[in-house]
């Protein structure tokens, strides 16, 4: 089960960076438009980068964490959390009508993926027995 845990987090904290990286190099104007968006506003242009970062600062302790999960229970917990907030998130801007599910729907079925993945394979026992 650690074997698994391990290599869902790496894998995650991978995707994670290569997202991140997509949004910081790729031109904000032509990322909105691979994913369905229209023009996007100059404060997007900003922010889209710094999401970038905001992607792989995180992903990174992910992969450290995915060499010794046990160790970095904390981290474990942080991924858990964070894949479950951005399918809330993305569920709740289809359902207030800024994306829809063919703008968002990959993001979301990705981290629901890895959300129950996460929650399958904690360690239940063992961090209990850390903490």
């Amino acid at each position: 089960m650690i074997r698994g845990l391990k290599i869902a987090l790496i894998l995650f904290g991978v995707i994670n960076i290569l997202i991140g990286l997509a949004f910081i190099i790729i031109n904000p104007d032509q990322a909105a438009s691979m994913m369905g968006f229209g023009e996007i506003a100059d404060f997007g242009v900003y922010i889209i980068p710094l999401y970038g970062v905001c992607l792989i600062a995180p992903a990174v302790w992910l992969i450290v964490a995915g060499r010794d999960p046990l160790r970095h229970i904390t981290w474990v917990k942080f991924a858990i959390l964070w894949s479950i907030l951005f399918v809330v998130a993305g569920l709740y801007s289809i359902i207030q009508g800024t994306v829809d599910f063919s703008q968002a729907g990959t993001g979301i079925i990705i981290d629901a993926v890895f959300a129950v993945a996460f929650l399958a394979l904690y360690p239940y026992r063992a961090a209990r027995g850390g903490e």
